[in-house]
């Protein structure tokens, strides 16, 4: 036991509330999880840490979204408020072993059908805000003329917010994804080795579970950007990316579906 897992041990016999094993598949969003307080990890970081750097991007559209919001409150006598109201390494008998062990494990990372999509989509993920990041203020810059002009009765506030969301979204579980399906297959492939007893409740259908989770919530998000900026193609053509990704991991690990991770699937509840 290292000095993390101590610290984690300690922490779970100070505070029996919180759920065992909550961190282990989760996507490490602490602000947006509900179970925050309840999860060792999360409470025994430093709690003077850095806040997330300034988003050049989602700033701007936040600021033309927050002045729509003012414009199309002052037609309504509605309330704007009321509107948003660790696999460990092989056994190996010697070193030149383990280093054969581990150039099949690469080779593997390398080739893998699911790994390669799953690296070249976060790949294009972020290819895609650099192309579109311009694009999308000026989309919302005309959208603030629009609203000052015109009684934009069309426009959805709760859209706007919803359009802030998706970004951080697939922002956030772009890269994940890759990472999740990287430790699912590996540990899939190394199961020969009948690690584990349990053949729904292990840690790569485990992974597997967080990385589908995490590719559902994207493909969604993907199409509600597209919604409100229809003229890129790119947002739907990554949102089909996300759908046969989809079909690729539950063929490969059909039972990820069924693993139940603690906090998020179980009976337990938030405080």
């Amino acid at each position: 036991m290292d000095q993390d897992d101590e610290d984690i041990f300690l922490m779970q016999q100070l505070a029996p509330s919180n759920i065992a094993g909550v961190h282990n598949y989760c996507d490490s969003w602490c602000e947006r999880c509900g179970f925050a307080n309840r999860c060792v990890v999360n409470m025994s970081r430093p709690r003077d840490a850095e806040a997330p750097g300034p988003d050049p991007l989602l700033d701007h559209l936040k600021e033309r979204f927050d002045q729509v919001r003012t414009l199309v409150a002052r037609r309504s006598t509605f309330s704007v408020e009321q509107l948003l109201n660790n696999l460990p390494e092989p056994d190996a008998k010697d070193e030149a072993e383990l280093e054969k062990e581990e150039a099949r494990r690469e080779y593997r990372r390398r080739h893998d059908p699911i790994l390669r999509e799953a690296k070249w989509y976060s790949g294009l993920v972020q290819a895609w805000f650099e192309m579109e990041a311009g694009g999308m203020r000026a989309h919302a810059d005309a959208l603030v003329r629009r609203a000052e002009t015109e009684s934009v009765d069309d426009i959805s506030l709760i859209e706007l917010a919803r359009v802030l969301d998706a970004i951080a979204i697939v922002r956030n579980d772009a890269f994940l994804i890759y990472v999740k399906l990287n430790r699912a297959i590996d540990g899939s492939e190394e199961d020969r080795h009948a690690r584990w007893d349990d053949p729904i409740q292990n840690d790569y259908n485990g992974s597997a579970k967080l990385a589908l989770t995490c590719i559902d919530r994207s493909e969604g998000a993907w199409r509600a950007i597209d919604q409100w900026y229809p003229s890129c193609r790119g947002a739907r053509a990554l949102a089909d990316q996300l759908m046969e990704l989809r079909t690729a991991v539950e063929e490969r690990l059909p039972y990820a579906r069924a693993f139940l991770r603690p906090g998020f699937d179980g009976l337990v509840t938030p405080d």
